[in-house]
């Protein structure tokens, strides 16, 4: 009788995994968690930390936080890609239909076979301007690179208005007096290891290029690969793929 009983538990707990449907946005709200990760309506919320991920809103705002890691992916325009949470959402989210489901848990398997750990992921911000073209920037809480050589990070992210007002103010303070400029480069080192990010964000909006959508993704050629997936057009800054095909 014991067995049986057990038998008839792991049963319903079979028959209530299979009745459980994916999450999709329906409506995004201002100052949601989810409109700052970028996300869209129609999104589909098909994984968490690199798992299928099938259950009601309620589990998954408790996943969200109660999870150290917080990677959530997204099923958009028959494309899938991953992004970093900090916690719930702030949405509300409704179920996809069951016959969509049983197609979409099919994809969603394969896609999880064909992705690496995600623990080597990075986190990616990409901005869009005119004629399709894209730039990527990897979110950093500081750069070394920044801080000890700021004219080479300059000139290797191709700031060149910034660089030449940089290179002008130092060369118009080491004219005046030698502690000026040294004074300058103290305060450029310590500005440039936390506001790196800043400025590539600033000078992004300077080129009247907007926010697009973030990505978790492995590299920053496998974040151009997935804008590619859903611009056939996009172009980018710092290219890492081939030049989009001509239709």
């Amino acid at each position: 009788m014991m067995e049986d009983n057990k038998g008839n538990i792991n049963k319903t707990k079979d028959v209530d995994a299979n009745q459980l449907n994916f999450l999709k946005i329906d409506m995004l709200k201002r100052g949601s968690h989810a409109l700052s990760l970028m996300l869209r309506n129609e999104d589909i919320i098909v994984g968490l930390n690199g798992k299928t991920f099938r259950g009601t809103q309620k589990i998954l705002n408790q996943k969200l936080k109660d999870e150290e890691t917080k990677i959530i992916t997204i099923f958009r325009k028959e494309i899938f890609f991953n992004v970093k949470a900090d916690g719930p959402l702030g949405i509300i989210l409704v179920e996809v239909g069951s016959e969509e489901a049983d197609e979409l848990l099919i994809k969603t398997q394969e896609y999880f076979k064909s992705i690496n750990d995600l623990s080597e992921y990075r986190e990616f911000e990409i901005y869009r301007g005119k004629k399709n073209f894209y730039d990527v920037i990897e979110i950093q809480d500081n750069s070394l690179l920044a801080s000890l050589l700021p004219f080479i990070w300059f000139y290797h992210h191709r700031l060149y208005s910034p660089l030449f007002l940089m290179v002008a103010t130092f060369l118009l303070l080491g004219s005046i007096a030698w502690w000026l400029f040294l004074t300058a480069w103290v305060i450029l080192t310590i500005y440039m290891s936390k506001g790196s990010m800043s400025l590539l964000r600033g000078y992004c909006l300077f080129q009247e290029m907007r926010p697009y959508m973030k990505v978790y993704a492995f590299s920053n050629k496998q974040a151009q690969e997935i804008i590619r997936s859903l611009d056939k057009k996009s172009n980018y800054r710092f290219p890492f793929i081939a030049p989009p095909e001509v239709i």
